[in-house]
């Protein structure tokens, strides 16, 4: 605007010039041209002002792209993945930059049901010191803020860029959890206001890791499993659990929820808990007191039988009992008769089904993250059908 008023006001004197007589001319020729010299150094002035204002590129488009010029991952790129591993598993995080600070960013669910977790680079390099945790209300999203230095790390996505489809993107992660960060090219198949739909070959141990544009290596969405919905207690490691092909986008405005890292681990495990005991109810109904023995091989879905769930709750006393009657029947060692047997069999459903009733009393998730929340709600409704399964076996049994 200001270089605009400049030429303007150098018309009006150049004009004004010409219309001056000629006793005076000379004199005003000789001012105009100190007024122009003078105009020409401001425009000089506001030119670099102009200049010095664009922003500049510290490093061309083409090192901050997924591959470099040979065709190997940018070691920027690969070296901002972090490896997380747990006591129940192994997932994948990165290291992203929004809002001037550093944060380690994954799914929820590669955090949840773990006692402890140790998060380290490819490099070796150990991460320890992080601020609270950030849940992210309404998706398998969490992060932390990174206290210490890094060296590496992802710019995300402008919120008001778009994601057309047929985007061209990468997933990274400790495919397999064999600690080495993988690269899965593909491209957006489907957009929503919270998730992407990509074909990049997606597998388990990508879970948490960054999907990201190929062109300029900025992260656009986190590997989570939106698409498997929860719909009841038998998912849990099984195919159904598993990462199917969607990312949670990272350009949504997502409202954060602080939290500790210990009280969503906490979380996490007492849903696991209460979720366990829901499977041994039913379990429990499916059991039938024989002389021979009781069938404990059966499928319970989603790939557990009923002694695989046995053994996994035989620290509880009840189990244990349990457990040594079908050892006594199998061995003819029990001489109780069949009602005998039956009735027996009965105090042992009736001390599950009396602890179930006291867990589901105990149970309170109301203020639990939104992801434990969520998942709670199908717990909730499983342990309320199983109790049920329960009385109305002990009815049976009598």
């Amino acid at each position: 605007m200001k270089l605009k008023l400049i030429r303007a006001v150098f018309s009006f004197y150049l004009l004004l010039g010409v219309c001056m007589g000629d006793e005076t001319r000379d004199e005003r020729i000789r001012k105009l041209q100190e007024q122009m010299a003078a105009l020409e150094r401001e425009k000089a002035v506001l030119l670099e002002q102009q200049a010095n204002n664009k922003p500049k590129l510290t490093e061309p488009a083409a090192s901050r792209a997924l591959l470099d010029e040979s065709g190997n991952i940018n070691l920027r790129i690969s070296n901002s993945v972090v490896i997380i591993e747990g006591d129940l598993g192994v997932g994948t995080g990165f290291i992203a930059a929004t809002g001037g600070k550093k944060y380690l960013y994954t799914a929820a669910h590669v955090f949840s049901g773990n006692s402890k977790l140790t998060i380290k680079n490819t490099q070796g390099t150990n991460f320890k010191k992080f601020g609270v945790l950030e849940c992210a209300e309404g998706a398998d999203l969490v992060r932390m803020e990174i206290l210490e230095e890094v060296k590496d790390w992802l710019e995300i996505i402008p919120a008001d860029a778009e994601l057309p489809i047929q985007t061209e993107i990468a997933a990274l992660g400790n495919g397999g959890g064999n600690g080495v960060v993988s690269v899965e090219k593909g491209r957006i198949l489907g957009t929503s206001a919270d998730s992407l739909e990509v074909d990049a070959g997606i597998i388990q141990g990508n879970s948490g890791g960054p999907v990201v544009e190929s062109s300029n290596g900025n992260a656009v969405g986190v590997v989570t499993h939106l698409s498997a919905e929860r719909k009841d207690v038998w998912a849990e490691g099984t195919r159904q659990a598993e990462v199917r092909r969607f990312a949670c986008r990272l350009n949504k405005q997502w409202e954060w929820r602080p939290t500790s890292i210990g009280v969503f681990l906490v979380e996490g495990k007492a849903l696991a808990e209460y979720d366990e005991l829901t499977r041994l109810c039913y379990a429990m109904v499916q059991l039938e007191p024989d002389r021979n023995g009781m069938r404990l091989e059966k499928d319970m879905g989603g790939g557990a039988t009923i002694i695989e769930i046995l053994t996994r709750n035989k620290d509880r006393e009840v189990v244990r009992s349990l457990f040594k009657m079908n050892a006594d029947l199998a061995e003819s060692k029990a001489t109780l008769s069949q009602a005998e047997l039956k009735k027996k069999f009965r105090s042992l459903v009736s001390q599950i089904h009396s602890q179930a009733t006291r867990s589901n009393e105990a149970f309170k998730p109301q203020s639990y993250a939104w992801f434990h929340r969520s998942r709670s709600t199908v717990s909730v409704q499983a342990r309320k059908e199983s109790i049920e399964e329960l009385a109305s076996y002990l009815d049976r049994l009598r």
